[in-house]
């Protein structure tokens, strides 16, 4: 497939939050969108928005689009591909799921016609941040050519950071991209606590972690240093901020951590 100047035409499965933050942050970036809902309640959100069409009918939405990208709940996933398979005329050459559990192989094996033809697939797993534009994504593709992988990832870039990981790594890659949300949120909230103890108040504490978590982001987008380099930058001996991550790490702070990512690829 070939992606020039933006003029692929997506159709977006699903408008609940994935789903609507995935088209409007498509449309935005000058892609022609679609929108497909069972129920128009949800549609009334894209009303008058330039370049972006939504339907209560799946043919019609799918009608002339290059892409597709199922954005439905996971067990429903899989019924909609299997309602692709067998719509007539043109499909789409490529196909995306944004479910954390559904495979390629599943995929593919549901979008499978009568006569054997499939389209490539993908996976592309967002987290809530794309509500935000700064969602981390993880992308993998089947029967996808790697320059059509590279314009994936670009092509996805308007709601986040994309970064292609091997099918068999998703688990744990969730455990940082998806996961790692809630993780960061509870982080958050240990700051509020310790700041309300030191005599801030809540929504101080909750400005000031904020405002330290998106500088930091940014700081690791610029630079490339280890981040235990950039930590050295902070500290000076005898300071406060070495005796604050001794303190944690004497708390089992950076095992905490792994233990807790580790124990979410466990079966």
């Amino acid at each position: 497939m070939e992606f020039i100047n933006n003029k692929v035409k997506i159709c977006v499965v699903g408008a609940g939050n994935i789903g609507s933050a995935m088209a409007l942050g498509l449309v935005r970036s000058g892609v022609h969108v679609s929108v497909y809902n069972r129920s128009e309640g949800r549609l009334k959100a894209f009303a008058g928005i330039a370049g972006l069409v939504c339907s209560t009918s799946l043919p019609e939405a799918l009608s002339g689009c290059d892409i597709a990208l199922i954005c439905v709940e996971g067990d429903a996933v899989l019924p909609i591909a299997r309602n692709m398979a067998t719509l007539p005329g043109r499909k789409p050459a490529l196909v995306g799921s944004c479910a954390a559990a559904i495979s390629l192989a599943e995929l593919s094996e549901a979008l499978t016609g009568d006569e054997g033809e499939r389209p490539a697939v993908f996976r592309l797993l967002p987290n809530i941040a794309a509500t935000v534009g700064r969602s981390a994504n993880l992308l993998c593709g089947s029967g996808v050519g790697a320059d059509c992988l590279a314009e994936l990832k670009k092509l996805f870039s308007c709601t986040g950071t994309t970064v292609e990981v091997p099918e068999r790594l998703f688990p744990a890659a969730m455990a940082l991209s998806s996961c790692g949300i809630a993780y960061a949120l509870r982080y958050v909230r240990a700051n509020m606590l310790a700041g309300v103890q030191m005599g801030l108040s809540p929504q101080t504490a909750r400005e000031l972690a904020t405002a330290v978590l998106a500088g930091t982001s940014k700081l690791l987008e610029v630079d490339s240093a280890h981040p235990e380099e950039l930590i050295d930058r902070v500290t000076t001996p005898g300071g406060i901020t070495i005796r604050g991550l001794n303190a944690m790490e004497e708390g089992g702070f950076s095992a905490a951590v792994v233990s807790g990512l580790n124990s979410t690829v466990k079966k």
